[in-house]
């Protein structure tokens, strides 16, 4: 069941009209099958009525939905509407508007789609995390589930719900976990469920119609079962039970000729067979895990991790009644297969994209829904005002003209002349001026169509009354809004659908295994699971599927990035750099993680979210200490140079003083001689007073100084050389306070040994 898509089929009166092809007559009889048995036959049977159940409830719903995408489709006019207006000469026309405003919603989320990633339950299973991400992020691209989720959300906007499905499949060629898209018209669900991932849903089930050939090669053992399915009511030649209009159509038009073909061709059908695979949770006794990382899991033996924690004593089995899924395939006639899920997560393996809810009964209705009137208003006053322009009315008095028949031909014609009689009224073109009402009308329905919807000219980028460039953006901001529930629920699917994707991973994906990703760049990467390597080993931990935030809110942040940035051209520079890998985060560029990436590795700061420093950061660590180191010696090296050197002029200012003292001491030898010399010219001044100015005159010019006068300049001359030794100083140490040092480098938190 897990192959590819498999053709629908239709439900028509006209498959009565097809003869019944002769059966080939059965095998024989097997031994009995298990499948057979009192208990699954009445399982069979209660599924089948929940499957029947089921088609009524959601029957009327389910030919809604199929008028909705018809209308996308441009097939907006019922059958008998179009067919008066071809009588009466009126073009049924089509204007869809609808159309365009679906493309919208869908081109933005093709041009949005969002990143994910994977977060550990412990702090010591990063690295494995990192590893589970990739991994996913691999199987997305082989996978292409972003194309699948795609188109299932195309069928969500149109008829109000699309479905994923995840599961593993056995294709030597391809990858073990699949993911495809699943079309709402196979699908029918517990419409008693509540929830939008279905968890309190009981049932899940999906049709499909296989060739017989091909489903005996798949259940050989059922081979009696398949051929009373394609000879009952429920095969491709009489109106079934177990199908409808939505569900049988496609297969109704690829089975019948249409009339092109010869009767002999109809003998010649191919013989098909309708399989219903069902998903139903039943209460049994299972084996639950209580305590450590996999706590409330179901036990699988299987599972390394799971085995581990129960040994190791960090968990303990627990026997407790669960709601266990099951699948089973079967038809009309039987069972061909019954087995509990395989999967470990106990969900469906479909996952739904929900639009709008009905609130009554819980049906999904998509946007068509709510502009169906108004397209269909539409249409009908284009068709109008086209009849009223390209047709002549005519009033006028009986016997205004000779012939009628000709007056018709005539008056047809774009340069008829009409002759009529005098005393006659004759009007043409009577009621011409209705066309620009209905045009009018025509007008303001496209215009409601855009209110309703939220997706206006404004968000379709064309020409509107809005003045400035603000009133631009809050429209397109009030648009955004109207369909943020669309978007809201896909992120929900995509939630879910990652969950389980994380799931099948840690459950499938257990051999060692490398693969090749793309960075951000676009360049390749290959990573390697499951070799051995404790932050390798993707199966033995459990983790966390998370959506990421900022690509939901793309429009809101670029607005926040535009303030920051608008901020930092007001701050000082130094506060605008710590702040820079904060505002490029926020922004919508090309490789951004890795300019701010380099934007950090400059201004040292780190990841606010990361936990542990990476090997990059450490060795920008250790490198940043070695720096420090080299600095601070040079500094110490430098400050000895420096106290050398003033150690030096100290040791040449003393020689300097000893110096002077010496000078002085012989200087004052010479003093006394002086003095002597001065003692007997004093005498003589004595004797002779008008001398004594001459003599003074005379000690000064042969260098003779008194001895407060020698006190007096030992004492100047000291001053001033502290004087000098203090200014000296000053300048060295100033010299060394002017010299450029770093900061020292932010040391990232190295572990704790035990952490």
């Amino acid at each position: 069941m897990r192959g590819r898509s498999w053709p629908v089929f239709e439900v028509s009166a006209k498959r009565t009209e097809s003869p019944v092809p002769k059966i080939e007559p059965a095998k024989a009889a097997p031994k009995p099958n298990d499948l057979d048995s009192e208990e699954l036959s009445r399982l069979h049977g209660a599924l089948l009525d929940y499957y029947a159940r089921e088609l009524d409830r959601q029957n009327e719903n389910r030919l809604e939905q199929a008028v909705d995408e018809d209308f996308y489709d441009s097939i907006q006019w019922r059958a008998e509407d179009a067919k008066v207006l071809k009588e009466r000469g009126q073009a049924p026309i089509v204007y869809n508007v609808i159309a365009s405003t679906v493309d919208w919603v869908l081109g933005t989320e093709k041009r949005g789609r969002s990143d994910f990633k994977v977060l550990p339950r412990r702090k010591e299973d990063g690295k494995p995390a990192e590893k589970k991400t990739a991994l996913l992020k691999y199987l997305s691209d082989v996978n292409r589930t972003p194309f699948h989720r795609s188109r299932s959300f195309e069928d969500s906007v149109k008829v109000g719900i699309g479905w994923l499905e995840d599961g593993i499949q056995d294709a030597d060629d391809e990858e073990p976990i699949s993911s495809r898209y699943e079309s709402w018209r196979n699908m029918l669900w517990d419409t008693a469920a509540t929830e939008l991932d279905l968890s309190d849903a009981r049932y899940l089930f999906r049709s499909k119609w296989v060739d017989l050939d091909i489903s005996e090669a798949l259940f050989p053992k059922r081979y009696e079962v398949l051929r009373r399915s394609l000879s009952d009511s429920d095969s491709t030649y009489f109106i079934g039970q177990y199908g409808d209009e939505a569900m049988d159509s496609a297969e109704y038009a690829n089975e019948t000729s249409g009339g092109l073909r010869p009767a002999s061709y109809a003998q010649n059908h191919r013989q098909r067979v309708r399989i219903i695979e069902g998903w139903v949770r039943r209460p049994v006794m299972a084996s639950r895990l209580k305590g450590g990382q996999f706590s409330g899991d179901l036990f699988d033996p299987s599972s390394p991790g799971h085995v581990e924690q129960v040994n190791s004593g960090q968990a303990q089995l627990v026997e407790k009644v669960t709601m266990l899924m099951h699948v089973a395939l079967f038809t009309s006639a039987g069972l061909l297969w019954f087995s509990p899920t395989p999967y470990r997560h106990n969900r469906f393996p479909f996952t739904p994209i929900w639009a709008y809810r009905r609130g009554r009964d819980g049906m999904p209705y998509g946007m068509i829904r709510r502009l169906r009137d108004i397209q269909e208003d539409i249409n009908k006053r284009a068709s109008k005002a086209l009849a009223i322009l390209s047709s002549n009315k005519v009033i006028m008095d009986e016997g205004a003209v000779d012939d009628l028949d000709e007056f018709e031909e005539e008056v047809a014609k774009p340069n008829a002349i009409i002759v009529k009689k005098a005393d006659k009224e004759l009007k043409i073109d009577v009621d011409r001026d209705l066309s620009q009402w209905h045009l009018e009308l025509m007008s303001r329905s496209i215009q409601m169509i855009q209110q309703q919807s939220g997706v206006t000219d404004e968000l379709l980028g064309r020409t509107t009354n809005a003045q400035s460039g603000i009133a631009v953006q809050r429209r397109q901001e009030q648009g955004s809004l109207t369909t943020t529930k669309l978007f809201d629920n896909l992120r929900l699917a995509s939630q879910v659908q990652g969950e389980k994707q994380l799931s099948l991973v840690e459950q499938f994906m257990s051999e060692e295994k490398q693969f090749r990703i793309t960075n951000m760049r676009g360049g390749p990467e290959f990573v390697t699971v499951n070799d051995g390597l404790p932050e390798n080993d993707i199966v033995r931990t459990k983790a966390d599927y998370v959506i990421s935030d900022a690509d939901w809110r793309a429009t809101m942040r670029q607005a926040a990035a535009d303030q920051l940035m608008e901020m930092l051209t007001k701050l000082p520079p130094e506060v605008a750099m710590t702040m820079l890998d904060l505002v490029v985060e926020n922004m919508d560029l090309p490789n951004r993680d890795e300019i701010v990436k380099r934007i950090r590795s400059i201004t040292g700061q780190r990841d606010p979210d990361a936990d542990e420093p990476t090997q990059e950061e450490m060795v920008q660590a250790e490198q940043a200490q070695k720096a420090q180191a080299v600095q601070e010696q040079a500094l110490q090296l430098q400050l000895r140079g420096q106290a050398a050197q003033i150690a030096k002029t100290e040791a040449d200012t003393a020689k300097i003083g000893a110096q002077i003292a010496d000078l002085q001491s012989k200087l004052a030898g010479t003093n006394v001689a002086t003095q002597r010399a001065a003692i007997d010219t004093a005498q003589t001044a004595a004797v002779a007073p008008m001398l004594a100015p001459v003599a003074d005159q005379i000690l000064n010019e042969a260098g003779f100084v008194s001895a407060p006068e020698q006190q007096q300049r030992a004492l100047e001359q000291s001053a001033m050389q502290e004087a000098m030794a203090r200014q000296q100083v000053a300048q060295q140490e100033q010299q060394a306070a002017q010299q450029p040092q770093e900061p020292p480098a932010q040391m990232a938190p190295q572990p704790q040994p035990g952490a």
